[in-house]
């Protein structure tokens, strides 16, 4: 991953929060993605969505996303093409990638569009095998540990945010 960090690669360090832990009885209520390089970051999409279900009680208190967040919110089919597009051609970078490609892909398959071809890299994964000795691997632990700003856990901005820090961190200390 070093090496394609510094060979100038452009990535995209995504979130997303959920109203259900499975993409065929949920939908995505908010997506936050950082684009970047090795020189810094790119642009960035931050989108609370109406999901246009009930956000169930133990989501709202895990997120803070509420349903009156959301009830003026866009449909996520109003938006959704521009975050495809800003992702083009970029490297995905998620904590727990599968679960964001899940849905993202599911949302694309129920407009319509075609499904991301996104090469992607796990952060969950990828700190496992670099901080073995860590006793847990939970994307707002390893920042506190690691000292990285987290802002706001289980807001989709704060958290591909975060994911940026931990994968740079990373990618910078592979080197050595």
């Amino acid at each position: 991953m070093h090496l394609l960090y510094e060979a100038g690669a452009v990535f995209t360090a995504i979130d997303t929060e959920t109203t259900s832990i499975t993409p065929k009885n949920g939908r995505i209520m908010e997506i936050g993605a950082v684009k970047f390089d090795k020189d810094g970051i790119i642009s960035t999409f931050n989108q609370l969505f109406n999901p246009q279900c009930i956000i169930p009680p133990f989501v709202s208190q895990l997120t803070g996303i509420t349903q009156r967040m959301v009830i003026t919110s866009p449909l996520i089919s109003e938006k959704l093409p521009d975050f495809i597009k800003m992702i083009e051609n970029t490297i995905l970078i998620a904590h727990n990638a599968q679960f964001d490609l899940n849905f993202i892909n599911a949302e694309c398959i129920r407009f319509e569009l075609e499904p991301t071809g996104n090469k992607a890299i796990d952060t969950l994964q990828f700190s496992r095998w670099f901080y073995p000795s860590m006793e847990k691997h939970k994307l707002d632990y390893l920042a506190q540990q690691l000292k990285i700003d987290s802002g706001h856990s289980h807001r989709t901005y704060d958290d591909a945010n975060a994911c940026m820090h931990l994968f740079v961190k990373m990618c910078t200390e592979s080197k050595d």
